[in-house]
């Protein structure tokens, strides 16, 4: 049953997952995080709810990537007591039970990794995962025209995987356009079945504030960066490990970012019109986040 005294312990680098009136809340780094229960959030009435689990739950407990699929949360990578981790495991919210698609091996890509850019695509009535991007500790196989740059003894990729959830296939599409270097700690949101925004993360140059749109299709991905104009224009800072979540109006779709390290504030991105404006006199414990989940 559900109470309204129950309150997860604190924690960072965790996603939630809306999926119905619920957000599905898994691992993160905290003291006295569970990994063998589910934590719902039930939006109506503001309760929170821990779901024992069964099946096995990914290795990579932190620093994940996800997305859900109708009734299933796909949870790919991430990092945990093993180190980095490139597994795909799925969760069911009805059956509360999690599968392996896909195990962790240092013999196939994509690269073991977190920190990386997960959504789906929808191609001829399939389902497709696309992961971008992340960082890890070793290579695996390198992808063919991907690049890996040394980061402080990690390494970070600029990799594009897709995964046919039909028949369990990871396929290398075809990139062209502008094709970000090697990064993580960005944000990748879907904007339509096959399309989809990019910001910021953290580069070999710095914190990123490098905006991309991005187009898919069932064997290729087409990137174009949206240029800064500078000047007067608003833009925002670099920044990494923020959160974005697509908003839709009556104006169209708009991508809202939330904090991030070094720059704690909240712009708002018309995504048509490709401009910027900052979200002003909002509260510290709004602006001031970083390695949080937004839904």
């Amino acid at each position: 049953m559900a109470s309204k005294n129950y309150q997860p312990v604190e924690r960072t680098r965790h996603s939630t997952v809306k999926v119905g009136d619920y957000l599905y809340m898994w691992g993160g780094s905290g003291f006295g995080v569970d990994y063998d229960v589910m934590e719902v959030y039930h939006l109506p009435t503001g309760a929170w709810d821990q779901k024992p689990t069964t099946g096995t739950p990914p290795p990579g407990t932190r620093a994940y990537s996800t997305v859900a699929i109708g009734k299933d949360i796909y949870y790919f990578g991430g990092h945990g007591v093993g180190g980095y981790q490139n597994s795909l495991h799925c969760f069911n919210v009805d059956s509360l039970k999690w599968r392996e698609l896909s195990p962790s091996s240092s013999d196939c890509n994509p690269m073991k990794k977190a920190y990386c850019g997960i959504i789906s695509v929808h191609f001829d009535s399939e389902h497709y995962l696309v992961i971008i991007g992340g960082q890890g500790s070793s290579s695996t196989p390198k992808q063919p025209n991907a690049q890996y740059n040394n980061s402080y003894g990690e390494l970070r990729c600029n990799e594009i995987h897709y995964y046919r959830i039909s028949s369990d296939q990871w396929i290398s599409p075809v990139v062209t356009g502008d094709r970000p270097p090697p990064f993580s700690h960005f944000t990748l949101t879907p904007v339509t079945n096959n399309t989809a925004v990019m910001f910021g993360g953290y580069t070999d140059n710095g914190d990123s504030n490098k905006l991309y749109m991005i187009s898919f299709t069932k064997t290729s991905v087409d990137i174009l960066e949206v240029p800064n104009p500078g000047g007067s224009v608003h833009w925002p800072e670099g920044r990494g490990a923020h959160s974005s979540v697509l908003i839709t109006t009556s104006s169209g779709p708009h991508l809202l970012v939330v904090g991030g390290y070094y720059a704690y504030d909240v712009w708002l991105l018309d995504i048509s019109k490709r401009k910027w404006k900052e979200l002003i006199n909002l509260p510290g414990r709004v602006t001031n986040r970083y390695y949080h989940s937004l839904s």
